[in-house]
């Protein structure tokens, strides 16, 4: 009897045991997520089959999500930025249940420019004060302001100079872009419209800039003022960057890395070297005197084999006479030329002109020859 009433009060305790472990089961809430992000500018949107497992799904009735406590932009489907705790309610088992979700939205978007000038022509004598304003916008969901880098910018000189345009908006995502500032100088001069006079007394660098058909000449005839300092020019640059590029994967030897912009005083200081080491008249071959470099344009390159020297081996040199008309440039000092241009050849020397590059190369002349102007000697 007494071994009878054990048993019958251990199968009494399971029993109490199993029933109380089933109730708290039931009663177990069983969100596997909790947390949920949304970028701003989108509709809140959650389903019970993203809250629960497909398991649990089975057993899930009455399924409610409060989200009164959302706040939406004014005259918007889509919620203010910020954090939000709703309520879910659901029955599981029969039994209700009352739990909560975390709600973040977000914004992560950057600005986008709906209007975008790449190059701006300001008046010379300008400052920094220039109202940039008519030739940039930008859009986004929240308020936009755009700020403009002009350090590189010289008002008091003519040239191309890079300005950095950066649009930034209410929760501090920006989009940087350059563009080119180009204070305004006389655009265009005719090799008709210089006197003899003129051409033939060029061993001052010239005040003004010397362009034909559109084409800054530089050259032994024609020189740069020794303030003109645009630095690279930022489209030449993209382009011979992109024809490196385009070399490498070819499998061609060539190094990321060239000769580009030159300041005055660095070609000075470069050509006096040459001088010291060669005297003046070999130097004039293959040195430009400072204010008569190409370089100082920054639209000038000097190509760089893979192994750090000047690009003269056969496949790239035969590469680049061939292709770089595509990317905008010419190879300004070619071979047998050197009456012409003033320099020995230089396979690896680049100018970039544009959309006029296509019409040099088909023509097989140089620069000179192509516009009709002076060239040679100093």
């Amino acid at each position: 009897m007494k071994k009878k009433r054990i048993i019958i009060g251990a199968v009494s305790s399971m029993l109490v045991l199993t029933v109380s472990a089933g109730i708290w089961y039931l009663n177990q809430t069983c969100l596997i997520y909790h947390d949920f992000n949304f970028e701003y500018g989108k509709p809140i949107s959650i389903t019970k089959e993203d809250i629960f497992t497909q398991e649990d799904l089975k057993r899930i009735k009455d399924f409610k999500i409060d989200l009164s406590d959302i706040k939406n932009e004014k005259d918007k489907e889509y919620p203010e930025v910020g954090n939000y705790e709703c309520k879910v309610t659901y029955s599981k088992w029969f039994i209700p249940h009352t739990s909560s979700i975390q709600i973040q939205v977000e914004d992560t978007t950057k600005p986008k420019f709906s209007k975008f000038s790449d190059v701006v022509e300001i008046p010379l004598g300008s400052d920094q004060n220039y109202d940039f304003s008519s030739y940039f916008l930008a859009e986004d969901l929240s308020e936009t302001s755009i700020q403009y880098k002009m350090e590189k910018v010289d008002f008091l000189n003519p040239g191309d100079y890079r300005m950095m345009i950066i649009a930034s908006d209410t929760y501090g995502n920006s989009i940087e872009k350059e563009c080119i500032v180009r204070v305004q100088y006389e655009k265009e001069t005719s090799s008709q419209n210089k006197s003899a006079e003129n051409e033939e007394d060029q061993s001052v660098v010239s005040s003004d800039l010397y362009y034909v058909q559109g084409i800054m000449v530089v050259n032994k005839k024609h020189g740069l003022p020794a303030n003109y300092a645009p630095q690279e020019n930022a489209e030449a640059g993209a382009k011979i960057r992109q024809l490196i590029a385009d070399m490498q994967s070819q499998g061609y030897a060539i190094s990321s890395s060239y000769s580009g912009y030159r300041s005055y005083s660095y070609q000075s200081s470069l050509y006096n070297n040459y001088v010291n080491s060669y005297g003046q008249a070999q130097a004039d071959r293959f040195s430009a005197r400072p204010g008569y470099s190409e370089h100082q344009t920054g639209l000038a390159f000097d190509l760089k084999h893979s192994n750090g020297t000047l690009v003269e081996t056969t496949p790239e040199v035969n590469w680049i006479a061939a292709h770089a008309h595509e990317y905008g440039f010419i190879v300004r000092y070619p071979s047998g030329k050197e009456s012409v241009t003033g320099y020995m050849p230089e396979p690896w020397h680049l100018r970039y002109v544009g959309d006029q590059a296509s019409a040099i190369y088909a023509s097989g002349l140089t620069l000179e020859e192509y516009l009709g102007i002076s060239g040679g000697g100093y």
